[in-house]
């Protein structure tokens, strides 16, 4: 089935914004520019509005996107772009890596924004992500070593602990809630976490040869079946596929992005896309009976890919 995928980007070298293409059985068309907008690094797609984390009028925020490309409401609350927008229910949530800051903003039901407010947790946290669970929000902070654990309206409410070094970076829930999968960037490793008591059960690492410390892990995705978790890492332009049988993980590939610098990927009927920022591509690989990176399908030229979304 044809499927329409997007693109987040940085714009300083050739990007101009938000790019689209469609891909079918793993062939990706060429892209087209979507949106004309300064740095949207990170995008969420929902009931067919695309909100950015982007540069926009008077400093950087939120930009809500039409899929024909409109540029329907945007906000600025703060100098320096967010790095991840996450959406729940009618609300927008961003995390600041530069700043140490979690925002949230409301989407009317005309789609305007309104500016809620802005949780300070510390200047150079390395707040890289929002994850929803239940009533409460989670921040991974990656140079804190911890995940701060929040309310909806953003009061504290507690947070999980890693040793120093670690660097908590993006995480994915099982679908029924009760594990949290989690990659760190510093350390290369993933934690299994029990969201009932926030205990870390489990850990690994997801590098060749159980290497760690290498940095520069990235996404991770959560297959279909929650068989497997895939995790990229930049600085080894690797995807590692880990097997969660019983929760418990095991590294049983890492293959390469097919290309430089694997910001994000996503997973699409069957098929592994990867965004590789520094040689400007998105590339498609199909993934075999057994969870495992197969071959490669197709490759387009996105400048500056960083993040993903598809419909």
């Amino acid at each position: 089935m044809k499927k329409t995928v997007y693109s987040g980007t940085y714009t300083g070298t050739g990007s101009q914004g938000i790019y689209r293409f469609s891909f079918e059985d793993g062939i990706l068309s060429d892209p087209e520019l979507l949106c004309t907008i300064d740095n949207p690094k990170y995008i969420n797609l929902q009931d067919g509005i695309i909100s950015a984390a982007a540069d926009v009028k008077g400093g950087s925020g939120i930009a809500l996107v039409s899929r024909e490309g409109e540029i329907l409401d945007a906000i600025s609350y703060e100098q320096r772009t967010s790095c991840y927008i996450g959406r729940n229910g009618n609300r927008l949530y961003t995390a600041n890596y530069h700043d140490g800051t979690v925002s949230v903003a409301e989407i009317n039901e005309d789609n305007t924004l309104k500016f809620i407010h802005t949780e300070i947790i510390r200047n150079g946290a390395g707040c890289h992500q929002v994850l929803f669970h239940e009533d409460k929000v989670l921040v991974p902070c990656l140079f804190l070593d911890r995940v701060i654990i929040f309310d909806q309206d953003l009061n504290r409410l507690g947070s999980i602990h890693f040793n120093h070094g670690t660097g908590p970076r993006h995480g994915i829930f099982s679908k029924d809630g009760k594990y949290l999968y989690l990659a760190s960037e510093l350390s290369n490793e993933l934690f299994v976490i029990s969201s009932e008591n926030w205990e870390i059960l489990s850990s690994i690492s997801i590098l060749p040869g159980g290497e760690k410390n290498r940095r520069d892990t990235a996404a991770i995705r959560l297959s279909d079946d929650e068989s497997k978790v895939y995790i990229s890492t930049r600085t080894m332009d690797i995807i590692s596929v880990v097997d969660l049988k019983n929760h418990v993980p095991t590294l049983i590939q890492t293959v390469s992005c097919g290309g430089r610098h694997p910001r994000d990927f996503i997973l699409l009927d069957g098929y592994l896309l990867s965004a590789n920022r520094f040689t400007n591509d998105v590339v498609s690989f199909r993934l075999n009976e057994d969870g495992t990176v197969g071959e490669k399908v197709s490759s387009v030229t996105v400048p500056e890919a960083v993040s993903l979304a598809a419909e």
